[in-house]
């Protein structure tokens, strides 16, 4: 309360009121398993909210308007409805500046997307305020990551990002900011931002909490709003049709249909179809790294022969997926170049019991025990006990 005193205008106010809201969504995590999925905003901004009330005064008032016009969920219908509880005398009281919270007009919105290996892009909203205050929310979207919002920015205006891209020139990757309809970056903001709340502690950046309900905030003024449109995945037909083109193409006519080399592209266009973005010839050196270092590790059953094989195979995916995408030659050196560095820690990870997703390691364990995971009898007497296990532990 004593915090919302000292706000100076609309736009430090949403500030302010959105740094709050992003603590209670960074502690999140720390909600038991039983209330995993309710809105972290109410389950910890709730018993404060109900507390300002009870103390009531100026700084309340403040404080309410504020946590009323940033959250658009229930705890912001709550922070109103106690403010109205408080009576109208003592608005006459307020900063005129609070008058002003909530008319805040979205003007422009743009993307700014590397054109060579589009690994993310930033989408913006430009905002104005009554009192001729402007500022741009800028939200980073990891294509990597499946189209997740990963950062959060804010800047003065579009035209000012815009200027500095122009003065800082990348050598090859050519940054390239676009204008687009605020309704259809509306939309963008709002699935990326879902898709962040939806994952397990997302690998965001420092900044991303505190910046959070206000891109939601903006978004959800933003004109003409779009829902964006999920990217489809491709059918097995086309992932078939794929593999038929690389395995007649001079990258991959080597490789029989069915050898260890087929196999590793085979779960190539699989990474990039149901785990990136849904393009499976877009790679780059951050892709070859995920698929590498973390996919291959977490999710496949390899011996020596297929990971011994596996740098061969991609390399000549690769090449392959850069050609039909018209990439640059020095862009597929750079994303070859990724592959053997990689190789020594795919390796390593790999054999690792650790480091294995959920379905890996009840694998790895059913192996160990000896069950035949063609029998279903054996394999659902195991299951049994591994559930059981897992309930004790």
């Amino acid at each position: 309360m004593r915090e919302a005193l000292e706000l100076t205008g609309p736009l430090d106010a949403e500030l302010w009121g959105s740094s709050m809201l992003g603590l209670f969504w960074r502690a999140r995590d720390t909600l038991p398993l039983d209330e995993i999925g309710s809105d972290p905003a109410v389950t910890f901004g709730g018993p404060l909210i109900e507390a300002i009330g009870r103390i009531g005064g100026v700084a309340a008032r403040i404080a309410l308007a504020v946590i009323a016009i940033v959250d658009e969920g229930e705890l912001g219908l709550r922070a109103g409805e106690i403010r109205a509880a408080l009576g109208q005398e003592s608005d006459k009281a307020l900063p005129e500046w609070v008058s002003e919270l909530g008319n805040a007009v979205v003007t422009h919105g743009a993307v700014m997307c590397e054109d060579i290996f589009d690994d993310a892009c930033t989408v913006f909203l430009e905002a104005r305020h009554p009192n001729g205050e402007t500022h741009a929310v800028c939200v980073l979207i990891d294509n990597n990551l499946g189209g997740m919002a990963k950062d959060i920015l804010l800047a003065d205006s579009i035209d000012a990002v815009s200027e500095i891209v122009r003065e800082h020139p990348q050598p090859r990757a050519v940054a390239k900011l676009e204008p687009i309809a605020p309704g259809v970056a509306a939309g963008r903001i709002h699935a990326a931002i879902e898709l962040t709340d939806m994952t397990w502690d997302p690998p965001v950046s420092d900044d991303y909490a505190e910046l959070r309900a206000l891109a939601l905030r903006r978004a959800g003024e933003a004109p003409g709003y779009v829902v964006s449109a999920e990217q489809p995945e491709p059918s097995s037909a086309a992932r078939d049709r794929l593999m038929e083109d690389f395995l007649n193409s001079p990258e991959g006519q080597d490789f029989p249909p069915d050898s260890e080399e087929a196999s590793v592209v085979s779960l190539a266009i699989d990474f990039c179809a149901d785990y990136v973005d849904g393009r499976p010839l877009r790679w780059s050196p951050a892709v070859v790294e995920l698929f590498m270092a973390d996919w291959i590790p977490r999710k496949v059953f390899g011996d020596a022969e297929l990971f011994a094989r596996l740098p061969t195979a991609l390399d000549g995916w690769v090449r392959f997926a850069g050609r039909k995408s018209g990439l640059p030659e020095w862009a597929i050196a750079a994303t070859r170049e990724a592959i053997p560095h990689w190789h020594e820690t795919m390796v390593r990870r790999s054999e690792d019991p650790g480091s294995g997703g959920p379905a890996k390691q009840f694998i790895a364990a059913a192996r160990a025990a000896g069950i035949d995971l063609e029998n279903e009898d054996a394999l659902n007497t195991f299951v049994a006990g591994w559930n059981a296990r897992s309930k004790v532990a």
